[in-house]
């Protein structure tokens, strides 16, 4: 997929995390390379998440992609290499 794919994947993540955290902006204190955990984003909250945008995106991740993806930089380029379901 392309970068203007990654940056809408990047904005879908930044709306849903802050909606989770119960924040009103798109948490734009938080960079694309910054750890999640920084944000008080767990492993849970990722997975959950992720799993909104596999269904959402037609694509799935293997759980080790989900973990090892440690910002919304990453989690956005797993979910737009992701495989077509």
């Amino acid at each position: 997929m392309s970068a203007s794919t990654d940056v809408a994947i990047s904005a879908m993540l930044r709306t849903r995390l802050a909606r989770r955290l119960g924040e009103e902006d798109a948490l734009s204190w938080l960079s694309d390379t910054e750890p999640l955990a920084e944000a008080g984003v767990d492993s849970i909250l990722i997975i959950g998440i992720v799993g909104e945008l596999e269904q959402q995106l037609g694509v799935t991740l293997g759980d080790d992609a989900v973990l090892e993806a440690a910002t919304i930089g990453s989690l956005a380029a797993a979910l737009s290499r992701g495989e077509r379901s």
